[in-house]
């Protein structure tokens, strides 16, 4: 049985349009259908990029997708990719810490953070993860990188303003269990 493959400008405006409707779901608060939206685009991204078409076939795109949709480069449609990857997972790390699926919205947040690490809201929603975790030194880290990045940042305000927070109760705990040890 003979394979067929698709032009990268047809899996790319599948992955966009898998992305757009995730959107729309996701600003209905259906999460799960837009978890499956979003996890269709990655797919669709995914195939492009496991491909070689992407630096192969790129004057073959370039000449053959629709005339409204201009890359004028290999380069231009990798970034356009990727924006639609970083996307789908900064949007999935933001439904899984609604969801407070801490481990899974850490898992997406970094594959975010690994299309643009300094990404604001990626970094937010790392941090927000790592603090829901425990993590609280890989929460500081990532809120003195918010602060170096823009210090003016809500993001950065919210991130210090949360960790303060879980970082009293953990010392209030220790506390508790210091004075435990010690009772007779």
């Amino acid at each position: 049985m003979e394979q067929k493959f698709e032009s990268v400008g047809v899996l790319f405006d599948r992955a966009l349009s898998f992305k757009q409707e995730g959107n729309q779901f996701f600003r209905s608060k259906e999460f799960n259908k837009a978890k499956k939206k979003y996890h269709c685009a990655l797919l669709q991204t995914r195939a492009i990029s496991s491909r070689d078409t992407v630096g192969r076939s790129m004057s073959f795109f370039c000449s053959s997708v629709n005339d409204d949709l201009k890359y004028s480069e290999p380069a231009d449609f990798k970034d356009k990719v990727e924006s639609v990857e970083a996307d789908c997972n900064r949007n999935l790390a933001m439904i899984f810490i609604i969801e407070e699926k801490w481990s899974k919205g850490l898992e997406y947040s970094r594959k975010a953070l690994d299309f643009n690490e300094n990404d604001e809201k990626s970094l937010y929603r790392f941090q927000t993860c790592c603090t829901n975790l425990g993590m609280l030194d890989e929460a500081k880290a990532v809120i003195e990188r918010l602060l170096s990045i823009n210090p003016s940042s809500s993001l950065y305000h919210k991130a210090n303003q949360s960790l303060q927070v879980l970082t009293k109760k953990q010392s209030a705990r220790q506390q508790k269990l210091y004075q435990n040890m010690f009772k007779d």
